[in-house]
This record gives C-alpha cells, sequence and structure tokens, in this order.
C-alpha cells in the first residue's frame, strides 16, 4: 500500500461528516488546516536545502589529514 494512499474514501468522509457535531467539524477543520500548512512548509524548506546538494560544494567536507579539529 502506498504510504499517502488510506483505506478511507473521501465518500466515506463525506457519509460521516453531517454525523460529526459542530465542534467535532471545527476540531476536524483546524487539524486538516495545521496538517497541510505543516506539509506545505516541510516542501518549502526541503527545497531550501537543494543548494547543499551541490557536489562542487563537497571539497569543504575534506579535511587536511594534517589538520585537527579541536
Amino acid at each position: 500500500m502506498n504510504p499517502n494512499t488510506s483505506p478511507i474514501s473521501i465518500e466515506d468522509i463525506k457519509e460521516v461528516l453531517p454525523k460529526l457535531t459542530r465542534d467535532q467539524v471545527i476540531a476536524l477543520d483546524r487539524e486538516l488546516h495545521d496538517y497541510l500548512e505543516t506539509s506545505m512548509i516541510t516542501r518549502v524548506a526541503e527545497g531550501s536545502f537543494q543548494e547543499w546538494q551541490d557536489p562542487d560544494e563537497d571539497i569543504y567536507n575534506t579535511v587536511c589529514p594534517c589538520q585537527k579539529w579541536k
């Protein structure tokens, strides 16, 4: 099973939604917004680190054997 999929469908959610109380719907809405916001922020943050994947910058990962880190 794909980790991005769920056995619960959108149709299942639509069926259950009217059975929830107003407070439950509001709580679910907040959780969905938090989840989406976190997902978007994570995706943007991952993109900002792509420059660190530059192979030309790997020269800084090699330390001269004569150097000792203190």
